[in-house]
């Protein structure tokens, strides 16, 4: 019998990309998402809510799930990240226990480790979250584990890099929104450099990762049930090279430009955060900003740009992953660096007007 998967956060950034891919492989998909959140083509459309219906008649015949619903926003309250990111998940792993799937891929997040002390990271890497939306992640994953291990329910873990491209508002989006602003506008950009490097990860290489690990057919129980797998890229890219390559974009010229040592980028993380206020200010004043923006070149309303504190942390040390146990599957990506997939994204955003053009 073919295979029913079902996606949650199917109308989102990386669920989309997962249904697609999972249909590639032939697997008939139920695509799921909240009330009014528009979904994308599967073979079975559901809305639910999965913080408060009854999962039970969601999951009836599913005999996988890709559980990618969560929040992710650096910025937002404990409270709306642990209802999204450890409750949700909780709620997921009981039903698909239940419902005795074949297997559970959970899509957790890098960010479990915290600022990470060495590179590579390797899975079995010691865990020391420090911001909210790190701990939610951690949590998140602690609680499913403990279902699978009372249960039995055969559980996948993949731990995704910072994902980008076409669909994405947040991450390297923001970075994007927030140059194109100042090319738009004329106002002048100062370029920000900072030696720190990251294996960034493409949205399409993290959806072929979930299938390929979703996928009893391709992949052997004894070689991913119970583990975690890293999801990312191959080539390490500095943050100057990420900035550099979107203000080519906008033809912006390398004026003067901060360079940014962990050090400085800690100070400059204290600094924000004592002046909370200002930083509101900024932020309100580059929305402002982005609205008059998009009215005048009658652009999508999908991104905004800001400044989150806690992205310094990207800032102060490498954050570089191994993905070697992934590969040994026969998982490699589409995208093997950034840059490359970076320019593809903003070729995108610039087409479906969620930038204006250079």
């Amino acid at each position: 019998m073919t295979p029913l998967v079902l996606v949650d956060g199917a109308g989102g950034f990386l669920g989309r990309h997962v249904v697609d891919a999972l249909r590639a492989r032939g697997m008939r998909v139920r695509a799921t998402d909240r009330p009014g959140v528009a979904l994308p083509d599967a073979d079975e459309c559901v809305s639910a809510d999965l913080a408060r219906d009854a999962l039970e008649p969601l999951f009836e015949g599913a005999t996988h799930v890709v559980h990618v619903a969560g929040l992710f926003d650096l910025a937002a309250q404990k409270d709306a990240l642990w209802r999204a990111n450890v409750d949700v998940a909780r709620r997921v792993a009981e039903a698909a226990a239940i419902a005795r799937v074949r297997r559970l891929v959970h899509v957790s997040s890098v960010t479990v480790y915290g600022r990470p002390r060495a590179a590579p990271v390797r899975e079995d890497a010691p865990q020391r979250p420090e911001r909210a939306y790190e701990r939610s992640k951690q949590e998140g994953e602690g609680a499913v584990r403990a279902i699978a291990r009372a249960s039995g329910l055969p559980l996948v873990i993949a731990r995704p890099s910072g994902i980008y491209g076409p669909h994405g508002r947040y991450g390297l989006a923001a970075m994007a929104s927030t140059i194109a602003l100042a090319a738009a506008s004329g106002r002048g950009h100062r370029s920000v450099r900072s030696e720190t490097r990251m294996t960034h990860v493409h949205v399409e290489d993290v959806a072929s990762a979930c299938a390929l690990l979703c996928d009893d057919r391709a992949t052997r129980d004894e070689d991913v049930i119970g583990r975690a797998f890293h999801v990312a890229d191959a080539t390490p890219v500095t943050w100057s090279d990420v900035a550099r390559g979107i203000e080519r974009f906008y033809a912006l010229p390398e004026n003067a430009p901060l360079r940014v040592t962990p050090l400085r980028a800690r100070a400059m993380q204290i600094a924000a955060r004592l002046a909370s206020a200002r930083l509101a200010r900024t932020n309100a004043s580059l929305a402002r900003r982005w609205d008059a923006l998009v009215a005048e070149r009658g652009l999508a309303r999908a991104l905004t740009p800001r400044i989150d504190v806690d992205a310094y942390d990207y800032w102060r040390a490498d954050h570089v992953y191994d993905t070697s146990a992934l590969r040994g599957l026969g998982w490699s990506p589409r995208w093997p660096d950034a840059r490359d997939g970076l320019r593809e994204t903003l070729e995108w955003y610039v087409r479906e007007r969620w930038l204006p053009a250079p």
